[in-house]
């Protein structure tokens, strides 16, 4: 309720009282007067003199209840307030206000409670600061192991939100901007991790994980080959965390940076070539000279010397070949090629799995051994697999298969039957150029590709007494399991494995979803945004010369996720707004449009709340742009400068200056665009508190309350 309003209402309850009481005293005066003295009062008191007599009461009491509003009503609506902000957002906060001398010494002992109440809160923190300390310093150790591993690592919650990463993670997947016209993922805490990697390739790791997990299976990992950052290629690992109900908590990705090794092997693999090529020709020589020695024994000894020179020549060639092969080749003998070992029974049961759900198409495959290993990329793989299931009972009408698996010297034959028409070579050949696709899921290779990554063959087969069966068999290299793998984990992270760092308290947040309107503020996530502009005419012309947004998560500033951005604004800068900003027209020069730089903070703000002081003018000018740049801001928007009017309305001031001093924070780089959003961003974390004493939890309550107050009617 605004201070004129509340003014009005108290003014005309006392008038009201007023008059019933004059009234009243006016009835019972007259009531006991002798009909006499009524008649001789009547003579005497004309209306008019009763209207003179009435007129200087009336603004004497005016003037009393003014006087009474602005010492004790004023006074306890703002002494209420600061008593509030002193227990919730600021300790150190004392009440000096003007008002009557009751209201001051109620000021002077609420200031003396505030003083001995600092102190017990000091003296809390202070145990608690020191209960944490060991805590603290063994959480800063690991967290700075982990950060400094080569290895990406990314820990996520089962809704695949970001709970913790290291640089190496971010390295490897985040990209900032905009990549060939399209907008590439930001990796973040709170972000989903299914902007930086693939969510189809997640759940089928899962779904292994979930499917070991039922089996009793004592290596619960699972592994896959990603596209990173600048075309690295990431060896990722799986790992589960599960509670002790045996139920997903969340998972790890450990991210390996393979390229390297990849570009290794290409090398290798021409050197093999190239080998083989010195190889053949100087092997043809030796052969050709010794059967021509053998087919002519009786030639003379010249000729036979001559052969002879020949062979010594081819051998010599042959050895020197070797030797530099092996020179060459020796720096690279313990690469190691990026496909994992598995049972060949667990990727016939990946497919089995993969087909009922997907294709519905059962397959038997009853074979419970897991002595036959092959290294491969299983989600390729078993998606080319399925390809090839889906065509063939497309091609054949078959909608029943069978899986036998055999081993050979070299190679597991994986035999796929059914009954039906055979598949013909020209098929294949039709098939092995097209990228294989699975209901929304693909794969950007060719199924020539895929199979040809995995050093495998595809060829129709007829079994031995098929009785009408039809076969395809998919040859794999065999491969010998080590006897120590080199990666095998613990079954599960359970519970009390837990490091105490980042953002664990996100397991149970709620997470966002159509019902975020009633999420509570404590469990969103936002960004806060700041602009610095050439003047305050949004649809007038004027642009933006800075940006800035810095995201909060699980109510904690992340002073490392930030955008900072000067921005070219392709016109000149009144100086009225330079001295109120500082940005200086030559500072601008070869920075970034606004072209470039909105659509970077529309993704860095994708799924969060947008928090800004007097957001309506940010707002604006973003708006005033979607025609140009295409960027349209459809999050939920909550402003502190509304906020500040819904926790303390009885305060005359709601500016950015006021409002921090109020609280308690220090204002550093005001009128920057990346300073504002830190003391905004510090302020909303302040209110939250304030908001949930006048019973305002969610976002929804925090919306509506907003829209209620005078400020709210402000239009740019």
């Amino acid at each position: 309720m605004s201070t004129n309003k509340k003014f009005w209402l108290v003014t005309l309850a006392l008038l009201l009282i007023a008059v019933i009481f004059v009234s009243t005293m006016g009835v019972i005066f007259w009531d006991r007067l002798s009909f006499e003295e009524r008649n001789l009062i009547s003579k005497l008191v004309h209306p008019k003199h009763l209207i003179a007599l009435c007129a200087p009461l009336l603004i004497g009491l005016l003037l009393a209840v003014y006087k009474i509003y602005q010492l004790y009503i004023v006074p306890l609506g703002k002494l209420a307030e600061e008593t509030t902000l002193i227990h919730t957002a600021n300790p150190s906060h004392r009440i000096n206000i003007s008002g009557g001398a009751t209201v001051q010494k109620l000021a002077v002992l609420i200031n003396a409670d505030a003083v001995r109440y600092q102190e017990l809160d000091n003296n809390v923190k202070e145990k608690i600061a020191q209960a944490k300390a060991q805590v603290e310093d063994e959480k800063n150790i690991l967290a700075s192991f982990i950060s400094e591993l080569s290895e990406g690592v990314v820990i996520c919650n089962p809704e695949g939100r970001i709970l913790l990463y290291n640089r190496q993670a971010k390295v490897f997947l985040s990209k900032n901007g905009t990549e060939a016209g399209r907008s590439v993922p930001y990796i973040g805490l709170g972000r989903s991790v299914f902007g930086p990697v693939d969510k189809d390739i997640i759940a089928h790791a899962l779904d292994e994980i979930a499917a070991k997990l039922k089996q009793k299976n004592g290596n619960v990992v699972s592994y896959f080959v990603i596209a990173g950052n600048d075309s690295r290629q990431l060896k990722t690992e799986v790992v589960p965390i599960i509670d002790e109900d045996e139920s997903l908590t969340g998972f790890i990705l450990i991210l390996y940076d393979i390229t390297h090794q990849l570009e290794t092997d290409n090398k290798v693999d021409i050197l093999l070539k190239s080998l083989m090529k010195d190889l053949r020709s100087s092997l043809g020589g030796i052969r050709a000279a010794i059967e021509t020695i053998i087919a002519f024994p009786d030639m003379d000894r010249e000729q036979r010397a001559m052969f002879k020179t020949i062979i010594h020549k081819e051998s010599m060639v042959l050895s020197e070949v070797i030797e530099k092969t092996e020179s060459q080749y020796s720096e690279h003998i313990h690469t190691q090629w990026p496909l994992i070992q598995i049972p060949a029974a667990d990727l016939i049961e990946a497919v089995k799995s993969k087909a009922k759900e997907k294709l519905a198409i059962t397959i038997e495959f009853n074979d419970d051994t897991r002595q036959h290993w092959v290294s491969v990329d299983k989600y390729s793989l078993v998606l080319a697999m399925l390809f090839m299931l889906h065509r063939i009972s497309h091609d054949s009408g078959a909608h029943g298969f069978s899986y036998y698996v055999q081993r050979t010297r070299k190679f597991i034959n994986v035999d796929l039957t059914w009954r039906g028409d055979s598949i013909k070579i020209e098929e294949l050949r039709e098939w092995n150029d097209m990228a294989p696709v699975i209901n929304n899921e693909s794969l950007s290779h060719s199924l020539k590709e895929v199979i040809k990554h995995h050093e495998a063959e595809v060829i129709p087969y007829t079994l031995p007494d098929s009785a009408g069966l039809a076969s395809l068999r998919l040859l794999l290299p065999a491969t010998d399991l080590p006897e120590t793998p080199k990666i095998i984990r613990k079954k599960s992270i359970r519970p009390h494995q837990y490091p105490e760092l980042y953002e664990f308290d996100l397991f149970n947040q709620s997470g966002q979803n159509p019902g975020i309107d009633n999420t509570p503020l404590s469990d969103l996530v936002y960004t806060v945004i700041d602009t610095e502009t050439t003047g305050l005419d949004p649809s007038g012309g004027d642009e933006i010369v800075s940006l800035a947004a810095v995201r909060i998560v699980n109510l904690r500033i992340l002073h490392e996720e930030l955008i900072d951005q000067l921005v070219d604004p392709k016109r000149s800068i009144p100086a009225v707004s330079i001295e109120i900003h500082g940005i200086q027209p030559e500072m601008l020069e070869g920075q970034p449009i606004i072209d470039t730089v909105l659509p970077q903070l529309h993704k860095f703000a994708e799924e969060t709340i947008l928090i800004g002081h007097n957001a309506a003018f940010d707002m604006a000018m973003f708006k005033a742009k979607e025609g140009q740049t295409g960027i349209r801001f459809s999050n939920p928007v909550l402003d502190t400068l509304l906020l500040s009017a819904v926790v303390h309305p009885e305060q005359d001031s709601h500016a950015i200056e006021a409002i921090a001093n109020r609280l308690g924070i220090s204002i550093l780089g005001r009128h920057s665009a990346f300073g504002d959003a830190l003391t905004t961003a510090e302020i909303f974390l302040k209110f939250i508190p304030l908001l949930t004493e006048k019973g305002i939890h969610t976002l929804k309550q925090a919306r509506e309350a907003s829209q209620k107050t005078f400020y709210a009617k402000l239009k740019y």
